[in-house]
């Protein structure tokens, strides 16, 4: 995933399926769908858990997720 790949957060769901995710991140389908159309709502745990998940440096994907928040701003 580091390689660029993940050009959107939202596009977790092509590499991990949803019920994964929300079964591995201990969160509602609800809570993680809402937390993916925006990602400024995801927790420090929440990034912590996704990264490893994702195969990526939990700061890596931090830098994604903040670079992303700002551009939707």
């Amino acid at each position: 995933m580091e390689n660029g790949s993940l050009e959107s957060i939202r596009d977790i769901q092509r590499f991990v399926p949803i019920t994964v995710l929300t079964k591995d991140m201990l969160l509602n389908y609800n809570t993680l769908s809402k937390r993916l159309l925006d990602p400024a709502q995801f927790t420090v745990g929440d990034v912590y858990r996704l990264s490893i998940l994702m195969g990526m440096d939990p700061s890596e994907l931090y830098k994604k997720i903040s670079r992303e928040v700002k551009v939707r701003k």
